[in-house]
């Protein structure tokens, strides 16, 4: 097994290896069994993944010790996420206020534990030391949407628009192969309900096409504008003008939207063809008028999971306490403290500190700058505001701008910053 291999083995199974087995799964499997080999086959497969990302991150090159990585950091991850199903029939049979929490909290502390403890607290480091002599939280391939994915069926499930899961029907979602590792955080309802129906998603030629518009995203457009990016640009350790900056930020942007919403579209494409509906997580995000519609069409599955468990809990709690005359300062507020959080979500580091207080400062004030319009035009005023094409035209430039800049945070370390504008003439 060597590198190039690992390489392009998570391609591979997913999105060749693994529609092909689902597909004659879901077909040809008998009823009875149908639910549990479809939970077999995504677990297998995800957690093959799993091994393959902590091998290369090891540069394990030998079948042999490729092995018992594999077998180890497979047990361990279905065990922790099996344990959220024992939650889950703890609230059934438990109404309590404290079992349903449980069962919302238990995913973000996984999350938590193994991303940001410290490895002399962490006693995975003691479990995982013996066959692998390391151990980093990239070795939990998928474990910030695994959890996110996790609270949400929760949140699903006591408002009634999602079915309890049988534990197979737990597993195949929580394993779920195409968004197993970046997304989209697909809700449960969307899932449970996909299994249920017999009617396809969409036509075979649609989602093929949807798989081919992704494969050209992510594997060609992607890899091209990086090449312009800070790393494939700048950090080069060489001499480089200012306009080299400003093509490095806008190319970034241009490989992250690339890249992501690519992955997102084959995502989208392989499980159509399974009769699976996914989430879309994109649309048209580069058209928004302000920062505030950016994130409706940016990332719209965090967007919607960032509303529906933090936002919209905090900012009804805030105007409780402190009455409706504060309800544009809870709002902002509120907006200011989950982008803080979204932004520790992406990574350990100040520079995601800084990016989350980037966004919310961002969105905080477009909040008060809306406010202060509807107040200041009044109804009809403000609709002749967003009718203009030449305002419209300036707020999505200025919307670009913003999070093409704020991007610059999220892609360098402090210490990579500070290479970049050194080397700056």
């Amino acid at each position: 097994m060597n590198s190039n291999t690992l390489a392009l083995s998570p391609l591979i199974i997913t999105f060749l290896i693994f529609p092909c087995l689902a597909w004659l799964v879901l077909r040809l499997a008998p009823q009875p069994v149908r639910m549990p080999a479809f939970a077999f086959l995504n677990v297998g497969l995800a957690l093959l993944l799993t091994a393959i990302a902590a091998s290369k991150d090891m540069r394990l090159q030998q079948v042999r010790a490729f092995v018992p990585v594999g077998i180890g950091f497979g047990a361990i991850y279905l065990l922790l996420v099996a344990l959220q199903y024992v939650n889950l029939v703890w609230g059934r049979r438990d109404s309590r206020r404290a079992a349903i929490a449980v069962g919302v909290i238990y995913p973000l502390a996984l999350l938590v534990f193994i991303k940001y403890f410290p490895p002399q607290w962490n006693p995975l480091q003691g479990l995982l030391h013996g066959f692998s002599g390391k151990y980093t939280p990239e070795f939990f391939l998928g474990i910030s949407y695994m959890s996110f994915r996790l609270t949400h069926m929760v949140y699903e499930i006591r408002n009634g628009t999602a079915a309890w899961p049988t534990f197979w029907e737990f597993l195949g979602f929580a394993f779920f192969v195409p968004t197993f590792s970046i997304g989209p955080i697909n809700p449960f309802s969307r899932f449970q309900q996909s299994l249920a129906s017999s009617v396809p998603v969409t036509k075979a030629c649609h989602a093929f096409f949807r798989i081919l518009v992704g494969a050209t995203k992510y594997l060609v457009l992607a890899n091209v504008v990086n090449q312009l990016s800070y790393r494939g640009l700048l950090l080069d350790r060489h001499p480089h003008a200012g306009v080299d900056l400003i093509v490095a930020v806008f190319a970034f942007a241009l490989f992250l939207y690339f890249n992501f919403s690519g992955f997102c579209d084959m995502a989208i494409g392989i499980s159509a063809l399974l009769g699976i509906s996914v989430m879309e997580n994109f649309n048209d995000p580069f058209v928004s008028r302000n920062i505030q519609e950016f994130w409706n069409r940016w990332h719209i599955t965090l967007s919607t999971w960032i509303r529906d468990l933090m936002f919209t809990p905090l900012s009804k709690a805030l105007i409780r306490k402190f009455g409706p005359r504060s309800a544009n300062h809870a709002i902002a507020f509120s907006i200011f403290a989950v982008f803080i959080v979204l932004g520790v979500w992406h990574g350990v580091g100040w520079n995601f500190v800084l990016f989350g207080m980037w966004h919310g400062i961002g969105l905080a004030v477009c909040h008060y700058y809306t406010v202060f319009l509807k107040r200041r035009l009044g109804k009809q005023g403000y609709a002749r505001y967003l009718e203009n094409r030449w305002i419209e035209a300036a707020g999505v430039f200025a919307t670009i701008v913003f999070f093409s800049c704020g991007l610059f945070l999220l892609a360098n370390t402090m210490s990579q910053m500070r290479q970049i504008f050194q080397s700056l003439v």
